[in-house]
């Protein structure tokens, strides 16, 4: 069991708006929450503890006593809370494109990452331990793995992959979205690293995310800068392997992690197929380590940027890592299948996603230039740790996706 900070419920709003993308699709409804965080507050850098989380419940879930599987959505380097995929989000369900399904998003505006440092905060053991916790007690969610799936996109992306193997037993299936793979090998560290970390202010952002890797990976206080590498501290063999744990497209790292990867019921991964100011080369690499020791995933190679496309990407995503709507979108037939995984040696994949598989694949991958047919999936049961609910300060509001 583990346990979670008490974190101090001061005030509770409720304003409530319906969101109306389109007179087609059916309207879900959009709470602002507000969670002080201790995890979050033993930070240095003036990262204000209070975090802004936008929580997206589906069309009839105010009218049902059913559960709902949830989404936890990491957005990219700099990013707010969005409500841009709200408007998607409701016509994907009306259509019955994906299931009914609660989206929690994270507002990551300062430029963080989800790793526990104590220079920036501890952002896995806020999300872990205190995010999920208060949603799972708050609201009516599938509340057990299985129930939950974790998607990002480049910097969130990395991070939604890194997470369940460091905390496995949290969420079932993943999507990534041009992660940020790069990130944790030091074979792509930047030349202008801070030498001293009063330097962080001036650097640039891909900088600054790699100074946050460093002092969450190899922490070093006595240090100027704060943190140590295997390439300056080339005589360390600990530095070295604590590193190669969070290069995730190195085949060692998917040994490492063989079992929290074969756990998760679906890996899905975007991959542009533009290779400028693309994050492409190192989401190929990361398949090819996760062929190398045999684990399932999708790769969807879909046009456009770096952040391009993302509400679409986004559902694409989710319409693989979620379970198959059951051929209505009608929420009175009762609770959606759990997302499942998959049982030794089985692919949960349909025929069409066969027939579009590139010959260039390699046996266990899938890859589609645009998927948006059904897979079916093998449903069992994961058991999680427990957790008891953080109080939190919270005010809810209600906004438009409009």
């Amino acid at each position: 069991m583990v346990s979670c900070p008490r974190v101090l419920l001061v005030a509770a709003t409720v304003l409530v708006f319906t969101l109306t993308p389109s007179t087609r699709a059916s309207e879900g409804t959009l709470v602002v929450e507000e969670l002080y965080s201790r995890a979050v507050a033993v930070n240095t850098v003036g990262v204000g503890p209070t975090r802004r989380v936008f929580v997206y419940l589906p069309p009839g879930y105010a009218d049902t006593t059913r559960s709902y599987p949830t989404l936890y959505w990491i957005p990219g380097w700099e990013t707010p809370a969005s409500q841009e995929y709200i408007p998607y989000l409701n016509a994907a369900i009306t259509s019955g494109r994906i299931p009914p399904v609660m989206v929690v998003h994270l507002d990551v505006r300062e430029g963080l990452l989800m790793l526990n440092s104590s220079v920036f905060g501890r952002w896995a053991e806020f999300l872990t331990e205190e995010l999920v916790p208060y949603i799972d007690g708050k609201y009516r969610t599938v509340a057990h793995a299985r129930g939950r799936a974790l998607m990002g996109h480049s910097t969130g992306g990395y991070a939604a992959l890194l997470l369940p193997l460091k905390y496995p037993g949290v969420w079932a299936a993943v999507g990534l979205n041009d992660a940020s793979v790069w990130a944790g090998c030091s074979v792509t560290l930047p030349f202008d690293m801070p030498t001293d970390f009063s330097e962080y202010g001036d650097r640039r952002g891909y900088v600054q995310a790699w100074t946050q890797i460093a002092i969450a990976i190899s922490p070093n206080p006595q240090s100027l800068r704060l943190f140590d590498t295997p390439r300056t501290e080339a005589g360390s063999s600990e530095i070295k392997t604590a590193w190669d744990d969070y290069c995730l497209w190195n085949v060692d790292a998917a040994r490492s992690f063989y079992s929290p990867l074969a756990s998760l019921s679906e890996i899905a991964i975007v991959i542009p197929t533009s290779v400028v100011s693309t994050n492409r080369i190192y989401n190929v690499l990361l398949t090819r380590a996760l062929d190398e020791v045999g684990i399932d995933y999708t790769a969807l190679h879909m046009p456009g940027t770096h952040g391009g496309d993302r509400p679409n990407r986004f559902i694409t995503l989710a319409e693989h890592i979620l379970p198959s709507p059951p051929g209505t979108s009608d929420a009175a037939r009762g609770p959606h299948p759990d997302m499942g995984r998959h049982q030794a040696g089985a692919i949960a994949v349909t025929s069409s996603h066969r027939a579009m598989a590139s010959d260039a694949c390699r046996p266990r991958c899938r890859c589609a230039k645009v998927a948006y047919s059904r897979r079916a999936t093998a449903s069992t049961r994961m058991l999680t740790r427990s957790r008891r609910l953080p109080p939190a300060r919270t005010r809810v509001v209600s906004a438009s996706g409009n």
